[in-house]
């Protein structure tokens, strides 16, 4: 009897899955690198450029600064491959400019992180007569470079109009494309002759854009808002985005790549074999770059032992079935791993599986059962049940290690299925 339950098949399979592309977004506010790492070919790059400053005010209670102008904004896609350098320099945002100040305050300009080429305009500072609202900094662009080349501009937002003492008269920075063809970096705004507001300060881009003027505003010089830094896209392969944004802040850049694991596991198998062996089988859905996969054992799930290897088929998008055996076989129960190699010398592991080489029933019998009892002989004590054929449970006992015998008076004529911890032993009631 003991030759039958050896023929019977102790499978644990455990499925699991990787996801093949591992999607990952980077978000960046100050200046660094990137290395693009290996297996990603193309990266989608959000770019804000940097805010402008609101303009100051001097028109009373309840009165609010000056907005500043819209920030360039372009989202584009561009083919890459492994190891490029990512440049990522997001542009500063520009100061706001003072309220109520005499011949001064104006904001500063946003700071560029790339180079000073592309920094955001000063603010004009009010006019010398009065005291009104400096014109806000314009913002610095924002500038992405793949392998040390410019590859996305996105201009900075204008300065806000400095008010003048009549509510509502600064400007805020226009949302037209100015460059003014000489500089990435964007104008000073205009300080009035008289009393005033200044003019909004210029943002940075490919080119930077003009500083605001000032308009009349009954017996004052209120400021204009400067103009937006101009964006640029170059070597991409797909543009999805080339506009301008309101956007307050200073610069942002993000970007969006996908990861390919080198490995998609399908099941993992330990059999047990009527020789004594363990069959391992196991199967991927995906295979990138992939060299081998390492067979480890262990007796108890932490010290690993390799105990043979099979190729790997490199790169697949099918199903690939792999086997092995281990022949030897002289504890009760091992645990198995796999080590999946890469060509580049990375190592993925498999989750573990374990299989019992040998049970606790040493013999089961008669099988059939004829009169309703059934011996069973253990080499150990066990919790053993009886299940039917439909899986309940019809009895659960712990049996004490030897000879012990079951009455299965109550139970049809049928097939069941007897457990002690992973064993499964079938038998027959006539």
């Amino acid at each position: 009897m003991r030759s039958k339950r050896l023929l019977l098949i102790l499978i644990i399979q455990l499925f699991f899955h990787i996801y093949a592309n591992a999607q990952t977004t980077n978000i960046y506010t100050s200046a660094t690198t990137w290395t693009v790492p290996a297996t990603v070919s193309t990266i989608s790059v959000k770019v804000y450029g940097g805010g402008g400053g609101t303009g100051g005010q001097d028109c009373g209670a309840g009165c609010t600064n000056t907005v500043a102008g819209n920030a360039g904004f372009v989202v584009a896609s561009f083919a890459v491959s492994a190891g490029n350098v990512v440049g990522i320099y997001p542009g500063g945002q520009g100061v706001n400019g003072s309220n109520s100040v005499t011949n001064t305050g104006g904001g500063t300009g946003g700071v560029a992180s790339y180079t000073v080429a592309y920094n955001g305009g000063k603010g004009g500072n009010a006019g010398p007569s009065g005291s009104s609202g400096g014109g806000g900094g314009g913002g610095a662009a924002s500038v992405v470079t793949i392998s040390s080349v410019i590859k996305i501009v996105a201009g900075g937002a204008s300065g806000g109009g400095g008010m003048a003492n009549l509510a509502g008269s600064g400007s805020p920075g226009t949302n037209v494309y100015t460059a003014n063809g000489t500089s990435n970096t964007g104008g000073v705004g205009t300080t009035p002759a008289g009393d005033g507001g200044g003019g909004g300060g210029g943002g940075g881009g490919s080119f930077g854009s003009l500083g605001g003027g000032t308009h009349a505003a009954n017996t004052e010089q209120a400021g204009n808002g400067g103009g937006i830094g101009n964006n640029l896209v170059s070597g991409a392969t797909t543009t999805t985005s080339n506009t301008n944004i309101a956007w307050t802040s200073g610069g942002r850049i993000e970007i969006t790549f996908t990861v390919l694991v080198p490995v998609t596991w399908l099941d993992f198998t330990a059999v047990k074999q009527n020789d004594g062996s363990i069959l391992l089988g196991w199967a991927t859905a995906n295979e990138l770059q992939t060299k081998s996969f390492t067979v480890q054992r262990s007796n108890t799930g932490s010290d690993w032992t390799d105990i043979g290897s099979v190729p790997a088929a490199g790169n697949s998008s099918s199903r690939n079935d792999y086997h092995f055996a281990d022949q030897h076989v002289i504890k009760n129960s091992y645990y198995y791993r796999l080590a999946q190699l890469d060509l580049d010398g990375k190592i993925n592991y498999s989750k573990t599986v374990v299989c019992s080489s040998a049970g606790s029933v040493s013999r089961l019998y008669p099988n059939p059962v004829y009169n309703h009892k059934v011996n069973i002989s253990l080499t150990e004590s066990s919790v053993i049940s009886i299940y039917n054929s439909q899986g309940a449970v019809l009895l659960k006992k712990k049996l004490p290690a030897g000879d012990n015998t079951l009455d299965l008076g109550n139970y049809a004529a049928g097939v069941y299925v007897l457990k002690a911890g992973e064993e499964r032993i079938s038998f027959v009631i006539k």
